[in-house]
């Protein structure tokens, strides 16, 4: 198996020389990337939260406990078609949605571990797994703020969505919400940045906790790291990355966004040292996942915010 990688990385945080997450990983690939429930297939989340653990300092202990956890549901790991991430992810960039953001969630987490052999199967998984929400779209830059757009979205009632009674997935919400009839002409309306869509992805989970919300955090991580390993149109990425948006957030009923909550109060890396053993001894993965994304963002950017994505609440509970 060769690396997908064409060169080094320059990541903030990097674990190759970490030799229990290595093994760990290795292990994990004995199992394939999905799995079934009630009758759909779901993302295996095992090697993502590995590496988070990892990077929150969790003990041998911890990295076990998720791997005997995930092995009792995992079927076994088939062939990993070979790809080259500077040829596949370019395109993979363009449906951001796959898998529920699980695609571009794993990739992320294997360029940041070093794992030659994760690498590649993430690249494989999220390329098995592509899927769209729609057309391409182009790298055009609508003149509204994101925060007007998102205003006129909540103000619209023909973009309140009706979901059916019962079990469905993320992916389901999205493709209910993004048939509304009035869906494309919010598309081209906003000016996008990357920090833009990661402030309101932030505001919309603290405002909800909800389990969509919460991959729209941790997706928006994700999509920041590849963003930077290949060279790529950014402005048609974010429109394809706000069309995966603009359906999650329908889908999750078009909240109040908790832009104050964003930028009020104090963090600090106490924050996240205090929550460590809890994190440690938790076998939720969403939780952990979380966590870690949001200590790397708020690095990067400094947003209180991020530290309230610690508690346990909602779908980090």
């Amino acid at each position: 198996m060769i690396t997908p990688l064409g060169q080094p990385l320059k990541l903030p945080v990097s674990l190759p020389e970490n030799a229990m997450l290595q093994a760990a990983l290795s292990e994990a690939l004995r199992h394939g990337p999905n799995y079934g429930v009630g009758g759909r297939s779901l993302s295996s989340h095992l090697p993502m939260v590995l590496v988070a653990l990892a990077r929150l300092d969790a003990p041998a202990e911890s990295l076990r406990a998720h791997l005997v956890h995930w092995a009792a549901r995992l079927p076994p790991a088939g062939p990993v078609p070979k790809l080259v991430l500077e040829q596949a992810l370019p395109s993979l960039l363009l449906a951001p949605e796959s898998a529920a953001f699980h695609g571009s969630i794993r990739l992320a987490y294997a360029l940041e571990s070093g794992h030659a052999g994760e690498q590649a199967a993430a690249l494989a998984a999220w390329a098995g797994t592509r899927f769209s929400l729609g057309p391409a779209l182009p790298a055009t830059q609508g003149s509204a703020s994101l925060r007007t757009t998102l205003d006129a979205v909540r103000a619209d009632p023909a973009m309140a969505l009706n979901l059916p009674a019962g079990p469905s997935t993320i992916t389901d919400d999205m493709k209910a919400a993004v048939a509304l009839p009035r869906v494309d002409d919010y598309l081209p309306m906003p000016r996008l940045s990357i920090d833009e869509l990661a402030e309101a992805s932030l505001a919309a989970y603290l405002s909800t906790c909800n389990f969509t919300a919460l991959h729209l955090v941790t997706g928006l991580h994700a999509l920041r790291i590849l963003i930077s390993q290949v060279e790529v149109d950014e402005g048609q990425v974010l429109r394809h990355a706000w069309r995966a948006w603009l359906a999650a957030y329908v889908s999750i009923g078009r909240p109040a966004l908790a832009w104050a909550a964003v930028h009020a109060g104090q963090a600090s890396e106490g924050d996240w040292a205090a929550q460590l053993p809890a994190l440690h001894a938790s076998l939720n993965d969403h939780r952990i996942k979380l966590a870690d994304s949001a200590r790397e963002e708020w690095r990067l950017r400094g947003w209180p915010g991020y530290a309230l994505c610690l508690q346990a609440q909602g779908a980090a509970r």
